[in-house]
């Protein structure tokens, strides 16, 4: 920029020269200060350049500093909400694996009183088998008999009671 400027004021003075009757002597020195202008008014421009690119360069990296504020508040903002969603998933999930657990719980236990109920059933069911088979026997015999027969209904009744707390016991465990 300063060699066109230059030769511009080469050109300007030497048309001054042409156009006008000046001295050489009158000449050079209006080339001196037109160059001296020139020089000045270029000076003038390169500090208003480096002025607004200074500016420019301020307001970007004020730009850029907005933008990495925005972009960590708004991955704070989305840690956060992952956060949020994760421990509401999980609650959600913890409830869930509750509730499966209370319906295992409820099912294991009516099963337990089902097998528990058919245990006494057939308990009664030998018992009274057990009890006409012995009045077949002689009468000597029969005492002996029915005595073993309430003796193995009841052991039955004993391990279908202990059966059936035992799983009750297992049933309670799962809902804790």
């Amino acid at each position: 920029m300063n060699r066109i400027v230059l030769t511009l004021s080469t050109a300007l003075a030497l048309g001054l020269v042409a156009c006008s009757e000046k001295s050489p002597e009158e000449a050079q020195r209006d080339v001196a200060a037109a160059r001296a202008k020139a020089a000045e008014d270029v000076a003038a421009a390169q500090k208003k350049a480096n002025e607004a690119t200074a500016q420019a360069r301020q307001q970007i990296e004020a730009a850029q500093a907005k933008a990495n504020a925005t972009v960590q508040e708004a991955n704070a903002d989305a840690g956060e909400k992952i956060n949020d969603a994760s421990a509401a998933a999980n609650k959600v999930e913890r409830k869930a694996s509750e509730d499966a657990n209370d319906e295992k719980s409820d099912a294991y236990q009516k099963d337990a009183k089902a097998r528990y109920d058919l245990a006494l059933a057939q308990a009664d069911a030998d018992y009274k088998v057990a009890a006409e088979k012995c009045e077949g026997l002689p009468r000597a015999e029969q005492d002996a008999c029915a005595s073993t027969a309430k003796a193995q209904a009841e052991a039955a009744r004993q391990r279908a009671r202990s059966d059936f707390d035992n799983a009750e016991s297992a049933a309670k465990a799962m809902k804790r």
